[in-house]
């Protein structure tokens, strides 16, 4: 299991180059996972973070968001 992380972000935001993006990821080898843990941050007037779980033998994602029913994601999400 991986449990990524936002922290890079704004490193990739401002363009910072390939080999502190990889100095900081490297030792997580998150590439090696099945199952992937995810926040995300939702943008709203309170600052809302959800939390998807990415399973990839199954070819799955979980979305958990305890405001789904107040704002749901129709629009967010495109299924094909």
């Amino acid at each position: 299991c991986a449990l990524l992380t936002t922290h890079d972000l704004p490193r990739i935001r401002y363009n910072a180059s390939d080999d502190i993006l990889w100095h900081n990821v490297s030792y997580t080898r998150y590439w090696e996972k099945d199952v992937w843990i995810l926040p995300i941050h939702r943008p709203s007037n309170i600052g809302h973070w959800v939390l998807c779980i990415i399973r990839f033998s199954s070819k799955e994602l979980h979305l958990f968001d305890s405001l789904a029913k107040k704002k749901p994601w129709k629009n967010d999400v495109k299924v094909s």
